[in-house]
């Protein structure tokens, strides 16, 4: 552990926990014996003054800026012994002494800093910890609610569907009965109501699946090629990209391609023709779903991805936009009225590979 001003160590009280306590002795001590021995004794006053700078580095390294009073010591040591060999005002002695002071303040600054910096750091990274064991139950909290919220909404969405199919079959057998005109086109209401319903509940558990999955690399000539029995029987050609094309997108991008389709044969009116081809633009890849039917009005154009907007139900290309916006990906409509709908997938940089 690093020692700081702030948590002053009991070093002094442990020395077998202290390996580099006994090495700062033996430095010290070495350095005791040099000046005594070789200054006092035989008044030699240089070179093994050096030795007095490792002593220095090693306390400032070790002991922050209490370094400083490792250098007083040996730069007063070494002062009073010159005037011991050599009476007078020993210059160059009070100039080594002056610069062991200042190699030990600035090392031990330096070193306070540095342990200060990493004390700030420990701390970071424990707010860090304890925040994110909080966001993991808080996460695994969430996890549970929506697994509840799931299975309840699985099971009234299984109720509510056995009492339309029952409701459906009671309409039908009602229409059977029904002998009356005007009767059987209100029973025709009833039961196009009910089918309604019936398609509403189903969507609820497709919106209910986005999100759920990891998004993974999908290949879109595949998915179009699974589709191609929705288009069996209606005369339409389908053009598909090269099968090299893959997507990072939600596992329900299957579903996209089958709102789309299926917009184009409710909608189309006369679509006789389908493609679906990429070109890249900047460092995106747009993909884009022609046909050569009707066309979105000019007025349309924002309103056919909200909510509720449409002959039908008015979500399927509301779930395809939500469905696409899990990685990133936006669509927009950019066909000419008249000739047919363009919509514009536009892929992200990293969601997309050929």
């Amino acid at each position: 552990m690093i020692r700081t001003p702030s948590n002053p160590p009991a070093w002094w009280l442990d020395i077998s926990a202290q390996p580099r306590l006994l090495i700062f002795i033996a430095l010290v001590t070495a350095g005791l014996i040099l000046e005594i021995v070789l200054h006092l004794g035989y008044g030699i006053s240089v070179v093994y003054t050096h030795f007095f700078y490792l002593i220095v580095v090693a306390a400032g390294v070790w002991f922050g800026k209490r370094a400083v009073w490792v250098a007083l010591f040996f730069g007063g040591l070494h002062v009073a012994v010159s005037c011991l060999v050599a009476p007078g005002i020993p210059v160059d002695a009070l100039l080594r002494a002056t610069m062991l002071v200042i190699v030990a303040a600035v090392i031990g600054t330096v070193v306070d800093q540095m342990n200060a910096y990493y004390e700030q750091v420990l701390a970071k990274n424990r707010e860090l910890t304890e925040m994110n064991s909080r966001l993991d139950t808080s996460q695994r909290a969430i996890v549970l609610a929506n697994k509840k919220l799931n299975l309840l909404s699985s099971i009234t969405r299984h109720d509510i569907t056995n009492q339309l199919t029952a409701l459906l079959a009671y309409i039908e057998l009602s229409n059977m009965m029904a002998t009356d005109d005007e009767m059987k086109r209100t029973i025709a209401k009833e039961e196009t109501v009910a089918g309604n319903i019936l398609r509403q509940i189903e969507f609820t558990k497709t919106y209910e699946d986005i999100g759920v999955k990891e998004p993974q690399w999908q290949n879109v000539a595949g998915l179009l090629s699974s589709l191609k029995p929705a288009i069996e029987g209606t005369g339409i050609a389908l053009s598909a990209p090269p099968k090299s094309l893959e997507i990072y997108a939600d596992p329900l991008l299957a579903k996209v391609f089958e709102n789309l389709l299926d917009n184009s044969i409710r909608h189309g009116e006369h679509v006789r023709r389908i493609a679906v081809r990429y070109e890249m633009r900047g460092e995106a890849c747009l993909l884009l779903y022609t046909d050569d039917g009707a066309g979105v009005p000019a007025k349309d154009k924002q309103r056919i991805f909200e909510r509720g907007f449409g002959k039908h139900t008015g979500l399927g290309l509301f779930l395809t936009r939500e469905i696409l916006s899990i990685t990133g990906i936006t669509i927009a409509e950019t066909g000419l009225y008249g000739g047919g709908v363009q919509f514009e997938l536009c892929i992200p940089a990293g969601s997309f590979r050929c």
